[in-house]
């Protein structure tokens, strides 16, 4: 469950992060369904995984779908063409979700290399899964500060009947990330 908050924060938070066309509003809304799909795909592996008893080939098909998520998550993400104020920030979640998805694959090697298995989580107790839940930490960081930047915009509704101020620093973006305290 960890991992499943730790892949929607990190989601969350590398969308709500870039700097191009779209409001922080539309950036908000697309970084949420990226999100929301890669959590229920990696939830979905999750749940398939711990149904039954794990084997080398159930291992196998548990890593192949949970990158396979990771990887569309990445690539949606880069798709992304998000605010300008959010450009540093954006790119500093991609570079963490990057890490995340690398120490992942690294991590799925190491369980390709069981030939049998005592319980569902026993890779999580190697180097390659303690650095995978050391980035976890560092995705769950990036997420409570985007969720900050996007609850930071609430003061500007003070500020919404001034002519005089751009309407991209009137706007007030509701997006609730879901990251784990």
């Amino acid at each position: 469950m960890r991992r499943i908050c730790a892949a929607a924060c990190l989601t969350l938070t590398v969308i709500a992060c870039g700097g191009g066309s779209l409001t922080m509003t539309e950036y908000a809304a697309e970084s949420e369904v990226i999100a929301a799909d890669v959590i229920g795909r990696i939830a979905a592996a999750d749940a398939a995984w711990e149904s039954q008893p794990p084997t080398p080939e159930r291992a196998k098909a548990y890593w192949e779908a949970r990158l396979a998520a990771r990887h569309d998550f990445m690539d949606a993400v880069h798709a992304l063409d998000p605010p300008g104020e959010f450009a540093d920030f954006h790119n500093a979640a991609v570079e963490v979700y990057g890490k995340v998805t690398a120490a992942e694959e690294a991590l799925a090697a190491r369980s390709a290399e069981y030939e049998t298995f005592t319980d569902h989580g026993q890779w999580w107790d190697t180097p390659e899964g303690r650095a995978a839940r050391a980035l976890d930490d560092e995705g769950i960081a990036i997420c409570q500060a985007a969720q900050a930047e996007f609850d930071a915009t609430a003061q500007r509704d003070e500020f919404s009947d001034a002519p005089w101020i751009p309407p991209e620093l009137k706007e007030v973006v509701r997006a609730a990330l879901g990251c784990p305290e």
